[in-house]
C-alpha cells in the first residue's frame, strides 16, 4: 500500500474522529433529565429536543465536511489510479468506521431490536409476532425501553433472523451491551468485506473507474456512519457484491444467489431486480441470468413469506390511526415516471439507468433515513454523470430525516419535510437528461465492468 496513495483519502477518518471528541465534549453538558438515557448500554438520541438537535448539527457537519474532503481526494487521485489503491480505500474505510464507532451515541435503536429478534429465535419465540407481555429478559427489556414498551415485530428475512440468534448465542451470556457491539462489528466486518468484493465485482474496469466506485461507495461518509449504528444493511451488501463477484465467472450461480437476497432484507429483491436490468452484468445471455434471478427470488420469497405475512398480520392488528397517505402516493407516483424513464436508458443500453433507477427507489421509500443510503449507493457506481452524483449527494443530505426523531417535538409533517430536503440534490439530475441525446452505445467489443 502507497503511501502516497493513503495519503489524501485520510482526512476522511481524521473529520470523523474529530467528530467524535467534538461529541464527547458535548455529550459531557448534556442535562441531568437524559441522565437514564445516558445508562443504557447504547445511547441513542432520542426526544432530546434542542440537545437532540445539538447531536445531529456534529453529525450532519461531520459527514457534509467528510464528503467534500473524499471529493476533492477523487478528484486528485482518480487519474493515477492504480490497482494497488484498493489496499488504501479498505484501510480508509477502517480507520473512518473506528472513529465512528468511538462516537459516545448513535441515532436509531435497531440493534436493540436485533437482539431483541436473535434472542427470541435463540429462546424458540416467534420474532415476527408480538413478545408476550409476560416474557421478560435483559434484551426484550432494553428493546422495550427504547420504544416506550413495545418494540416493533420483525420484518426482515429468516436469514438475518438466524444469524442474529447466532450473536446471541455466542455473546449473549455476557450481556446486551456486549452483544449490541458484536452485532455493530458484524455490520463493520461485513461492509469492509463488501468493498473487496466490489473489487472483484470491478474486475477488468478501467482503473480510474474503479477508483471512483470504490471511493464512492466504500468511503461514503452516510455510508461509514450507518455501519458504526450497525445496521443489518450492510449483510445485505456484503451478500450481493458477493453474489456480483461470482456472476463474473459463473454468471448463473451468481445471478441465482442475487436472487436470495431477500433472505437477509426486502430491499435485496430491488437489486435483484436491478442486476437482471443492468445489460453489463446479466452479459450476453440476458435472458437465462434474469430466469436464474428469479428463480433465486422465488426461493426467497418461498421461505421469506410466510414470516413476513405474519409481521404484517400483527401490525395491522395493532396500526396507529391512517396517517396522511398523500406524501407517500406522490413518492410512488414520481417513483414509476422515474422508473420508466431509467428502464429506457437501460434498454439503450446507457448505464446511467442503473442510477435512474436507483433515484426512483430514494422516491419510493416513504421516510429516507440515512441508513438506507447502504443499498442506495450501488446505483450510483455504473456512470459518474449527473444522475449518479446527485444521487450520491442525496445519500449525504439524507442525514436530515433524523431531525424529527432526536427532537421529539416536531410535527409529523416535518417528517415529510425533512425527506424532501434529503431529494434537492436530485434536482441536479436533470441535467443528465439534456446529456443523453448525446449517448452512444458502447462499443460490444470492449469489455465493460459490471456495475
Amino acid at each position: 500500500m502507497s503511501r502516497k496513495r493513503l495519503v489524501p483519502l485520510l482526512p476522511v477518518p481524521a473529520i470523523f474522529a474529530l467528530g467524535a471528541a467534538v461529541a464527547h465534549a458535548w455529550l459531557a453538558r448534556v442535562p441531568h433529565r437524559f441522565a437514564v438515557d445516558l445508562e443504557q448500554p447504547l445511547v441513542v438520541v432520542t426526544s432530546w429536543g434542542t440537545y437532540g438537535a445539538g447531536a445531529l448539527a456534529i453529525l450532519a457537519a461531520t459527514v457534509v465536511v467528510a464528503a467534500v474532503a473524499l471529493a476533492l481526494a477523487v478528484r486528485s487521485c482518480a487519474r493515477t489510479a492504480q490497482a494497488g489503491d484498493t489496499a488504501a480505500i479498505v484501510f480508509t474505510a477502517t480507520l473512518a468506521v473506528g472513529s465512528a464507532f468511538a462516537w459516545p451515541f448513535v441515532f436509531s435503536s435497531d440493534t436493540y431490536a436485533y437482539a431483541a429478534y436473535g434472542a427470541m429465535a435463540a429462546s424458540g419465540l416467534d420474532p415476527y409476532a408480538p413478545l408476550p407481555a409476560g416474557v421478560h429478559g435483559a434484551f426484550y427489556e432494553a428493546a422495550r425501553w427504547q420504544w416506550s414498551g413495545t418494540y416493533p415485530v420483525c420484518i426482515y428475512g429468516p436469514a438475518f433472523v438466524e444469524i442474529a440468534s447466532v450473536v446471541v448465542r455466542a455473546v449473549g451470556a455476557h450481556g446486551v451491551a456486549a452483544t449490541l457491539t458484536a452485532l455493530r462489528l458484524l455490520a463493520v466486518c461485513a461492509f469492509l468485506g463488501s468493498i473487496l468484493l466490489l473489487d472483484r465485482a470491478l474486475a477488468g474496469a478501467p482503473p480510474r473507474q474503479r477508483y471512483v466506485a470504490l471511493c464512492a461507495y466504500g468511503l461514503n461518509p452516510i455510508c461509514l456512519w450507518s455501519v458504526a449504528e450497525g445496521h443489518n444493511d450492510a449483510l445485505l451488501l456484503c451478500f450481493v457484491t458477493a453474489a456480483a463477484a461470482i456472476a463474473r465467472r459463473h454468471a448463473l450461480l451468481g445471478a441465482f444467489l442475487l436472487g436470495l437476497g431477500p433472505l437477509l432484507k426486502a430491499p435485496g429483491a430491488a437489486l435483484a431486480a436491478g442486476a437482471a436490468l443492468e445489460p453489463r452484468l446479466r452479459g450476453p445471455d440476458g435472458r437465462r441470468f434474469a430466469i436464474a434471478v428469479a428463480a433465486g427470488l422465488g426461493v426467497a420469497c418461498a421461505f421469506s413469506l410466510p414470516p413476513l405475512v405474519r409481521a404484517l398480520g400483527a401490525l395491522s392488528a395493532h396500526r396507529p390511526p391512517a396517517p396522511d397517505l398523500a406524501g407517500p402516493i406522490a413518492g410512488l407516483a414520481l417513483a414509476a415516471i422515474v422508473a420508466s424513464y431509467a428502464l429506457y436508458r437501460l434498454r439503450a443500453g446507457d448505464p446511467a439507468g442503473a442510477a435512474w433507477l436507483g433515484i426512483a427507489l430514494f422516491f419510493a421509500i416513504p421516510h429516507r433515513y440515512p441508513w438506507y443510503a447502504l443499498w442506495l449507493v450501488p446505483w450510483c457506481l455504473g456512470s459518474e454523470g449527473p444522475a449518479s452524483r446527485a444521487l450520491w449527494v442525496a445519500t449525504i443530505s439524507s442525514v436530515s430525516r433524523y431531525l424529527p426523531d432526536v427532537t421529539g417535538y416536531l410535527s409529523p409533517g416535518i417528517a415529510e419535510l425533512a425527506s424532501a430536503v434529503a431529494a434537492l440534490p436530485l434536482g441536479y439530475a436533470l441535467r443528465d437528461v439534456r446529456l443523453a441525446a448525446r449517448f452512444r452505445p458502447p462499443d460490444p467489443t470492449h469489455e465493460k465492468a459490471p456495475v
